[in-house]
């Protein structure tokens, strides 16, 4: 047996049965030897364990900081300073948000001033919220309870709200007990300290002939590690790289910042479409324009436009510069560069993935910015049936059933998309829109075989990969949930 494990038979022997702050008072041993030793002879059976329900407040480090002073306190104490603060000025906003919930100021021709309630909270110090987590801090197991029910809602926005702590129950150690089996233990001669981790130097020297090995106890109680982890955004995108890998692709990339020309003329968009207007594209002030280097290129698009439209060209509108509002703008870079290639084995298949950014309206299945996967096949005699049977194949991968329907896209033509039945949301998510590339797109850039070209929503795919409601909770910074949630993979 171990040490710790003979010292605390040998107390039980003389004692019979012990709680565990009689045992912390009289070994000299540590909390977590104790612990530990007492599971171990559990294991055996060498001791009964009584055990009762703890409970325990866990402060975030931000609620360490509040019990000295909340932010709210120290804001307003910096306004009393001054006599009155610019809104400018404000840069603690959490603190001026909760002072401004609590009545504590008040915004006078953009100042920001102390109200009755500020100024008697200055004089008094007794801040509530203050005195309840230190409460909780401080409190044992009997007490806590009592002071969750007293405080009510105020502890709710302490924990739900503002993330300062989170209330934690485990079953603890009341008491131990020696059985026989403990008994015969204690008084026989298998006192000897058995050897729990195997080295080198205990194999080279002989040191394990005749020692006992002390049994593992997976069950006894541990502190808990964080090992580091990818963000699940970058751990579902390099999954989704790898797939396309595994399917012969090679992955492209491009910038965010590019011209309208790249991002809506070469792809056949019409100069007045809808997307192109400022509710929909970021356009961008500085840079505002980017050249457009390619002059033969450029006359080629021109015309391309002109004779499918009827309408007249602007150039000046085409060399806008904008956040990229799809990845297909790479897939069309990379259309020009293999034109101008020789020898090139094909067919030619090519991935990107990269964030893109549109002026949505917000809701549960669209942001602002996302991130998007995109790809092209280049060769001869291929088709649609081609396309489908690739993005049957990609989402099979991901265990996806979906269902595949015409649709209509400036930039390929026959289109189709791809979509997905969430049960939990109960709708049709589309993931990817698709089809073959316009002769229109492909002459001018000087590709003379069949393009076949889809891009689709990333964060989408993850509805039924993490449980999520929305697609902001991706980006939400909650340490305990990026260290709890569970694997995709």
């Amino acid at each position: 047996m171990h040490e710790y494990e003979i010292k605390l038979l040998a107390y039980l022997r003389e004692h019979g049965n012990a709680t565990l702050e009689d045992i912390r008072n009289s070994l000299s041993l540590g909390n977590d030897q104790i612990v530990w030793a007492i599971e171990s002879l559990a294991e055996r059976n060498a001791i009964r364990v009584e055990r009762t329900k703890q409970v325990e407040c866990i402060l975030s480090d931000e609620g360490k900081e509040c019990l000295k002073e909340f932010p709210e306190e120290r804001f307003i104490k910096a306004v009393a300073k001054k006599g009155r603060l610019s809104v400018k000025e404000c840069s603690d906003g959490i603190g001026f948000i909760w002072a401004k919930k609590n009545g504590w100021i008040l915004i006078d021709d953009g100042f920001v001033v102390l109200s009755e309630k500020g100024n008697e909270m200055l004089s008094n110090g007794n801040y509530g919220y203050r005195e309840l987590l230190n409460a909780l801090s401080n409190a044992n197991t009997a007490d806590i309870d009592s002071i969750l029910s007293k405080a009510g809602q105020d502890a709710d926005t302490l924990s739900k709200k503002r993330k300062l702590f989170e209330i934690k129950s485990y079953n603890g150690i009341k008491s131990v007990a020696m059985t026989d089996i403990g008994m015969k233990l204690s008084s026989s001669d298998s006192n000897i300290d058995g050897i729990s981790t195997l080295t080198r130097d205990i194999i080279a020297n002989g040191w394990w002939k005749g020692k006992m090995f002390r049994p593992y106890n997976v069950d006894a109680p541990s502190v808990k590690v964080y090992p580091a982890r990818l963000h699940p955004v970058h751990e579902f995108i390099n999954n989704i790289r790898d797939i396309w890998l595994r399917m012969g692709f090679i992955e492209g990339t491009g910038p965010i910042i590019d011209s309208a020309f790249w991002d809506f003329d070469v792809l056949f968009s019409p100069q007045d479409h809808p997307t192109r207007e400022m509710q929909d594209t970021f356009f961008l002030s500085n840079p505002k324009d980017i050249d457009i280097d390619d002059i033969e290129l450029l006359s080629k698009v021109r015309r391309m436009h002109k004779k499918a439209w009827s309408r007249t060209w602007s150039e000046k509108l085409a060399k806008q510069a904008l956040l990229r509002t799809h990845t297909t703008v790479v897939s069309a870079h990379y259309m020009q560069k293999l034109a101008g290639m020789k020898n090139m084995q094909y067919p030619m298949k090519i991935f990107s993935i990269g964030k893109v950014f549109r002026n949505e309206s917000l809701d549960y299945k669209h942001l602002a910015e996302l991130y998007q996967y995109d790809g092209i096949i280049v060769g001869e005699g291929i088709g649609l049936s081609h396309l489908i049977y690739t993005l049957k194949e990609f989402y099979a991968q991901l265990g996806m059933k979906v269902r595949i329907k015409p649709a209509y896209f400036p930039f390929v033509e026959p289109g189709l998309e791809v979509h997905y039945f969430d049960k939990k949301l109960n709708d049709w998510i589309e993931l990817c829109g698709g089809g073959v590339i316009r002769d229109e797109i492909t002459g001018a850039l000087g590709i003379k075989k069949n393009v076949l070209a889809w891009g689709g929503g990333l964060d989408r795919l993850m509805f039924n990969k993490l449980e999520i409601k929305t697609l902001s909770e991706l980006y939400r910074n909650e340490i305990d949930w990026l260290r709890s949630r569970k694997n995709m993979w």
